[in-house]
């Protein structure tokens, strides 16, 4: 379900999860430390062996697979559907219809494409798959730690997030590699973090102006991306839009109602701008630019 090719699903999801921004970290540390796997100057001795074989790790991940998994998306469409069939067929437009509707129509807000296992999988397959095993480990227990945050007891959390953020202060520093045009997409970045009230509404209505065409424009933005060989910093960058809406205090049911969209089709665009034909490209920006301001 997840993958580097389709980050920007990844992070739709990761927008509206309470521990979202801290899940993003642990994947931009992973992705600047296999950015620089095979390199002389890159030390990974601070990612100790020995940690994986505490006999601990194994009742911390008992706790972490007892987790509630998060409610999925096709789920809440479903529920959705139904609702709306027996409403359709009452005909009777009752409060008491409403009120069954109203904690569906929340789920939508909340739920998700993808799970713990589907971010571990891609960790695993996609970020950290020349990485040594141990290290693998080691991002794994961090990532799963980050992903349950206050629903894991301290201790869990403690034990598995230890020997990574240890390791992790001798990686690349975040923000990672971001490409070619890696300035321009820190310039975006540095911008979502600070974006106002009236900008966010901006945002959400202007996302409604373009809805019909962007799902495929952004399906050949993240094509090109991925034939350029550009998909790790293109999810470096969907990763840190996570972070930088969250310091703007988007909450998860802003992002769903389409800022993540308009945030998320404005950085692969312009990663990849010299790829995209101008129709492509002006789609994915122009709620950005109608919001914002134009891009440089």
């Amino acid at each position: 379900m997840y993958s580097l090719v389709n980050a920007p699903t990844v992070g739709f999801d990761l927008a509206r999860l309470p521990t979202g921004a801290a899940v993003a970290t642990v994947l931009l540390e992973a992705l600047a430390l296999q950015g620089t796997v095979g390199e002389s100057a890159l030390d990974l001795s601070g990612f100790d062996a020995l940690q994986v074989t505490d006999p601990q790790r194994a009742s911390a991940w008992l706790e972490v697979s007892a987790l509630t998994p998060p409610r999925r998306l096709d789920d809440a469409l479903s529920a959705v559907g139904q609702l709306l069939d027996e409403a359709a067929n009452a005909m009777d437009g009752s409060e008491s219809s409403t009120r069954e509707l109203e904690p569906v129509l929340r789920d939508l807000t909340t739920a998700s494409f993808g799970s713990l296992d589907d971010l571990l999988r891609m960790l695993r397959q996609d970020i950290l798959d020349e990485s040594p095993t141990h290290v693998v480990a080691l991002g794994s227990d961090a990532l799963a730690a980050a992903y349950g945050g206050s629903r894991l007891a301290e201790d869990v959390r403690r034990l598995l997030r230890t020997p990574w953020i240890a390791a992790a202060r001798r990686l690349p520093p975040i923000p990672a590699d971001l490409g070619p045009f890696g300035a321009d997409l820190h310039t975006i970045l540095a911008r979502v973090a600070t974006l106002s009230k009236d900008e966010v509404d901006v945002l959400v209505e202007a996302t409604g102006s373009v809805e019909a065409q962007w799902s495929s424009r952004m399906h050949a933005a993240t094509w090109a991306s991925y034939l350029a060989g550009r998909l790790r910093p293109a999810a470096a960058a969907q990763f840190q839009a996570v972070r930088a809406l969250r310091i703007a205090g988007v909450d998860a049911a802003t992002a769903a109602r389409g800022v993540w969209n308009s945030v998320s089709g404005c950085l692969q665009a312009v990663g990849v701008h010299d790829l995209l034909d101008e129709v492509t490209y002006g789609v994915l920006v122009a709620p950005w630019e109608t919001a914002v301001g134009i891009l440089g």
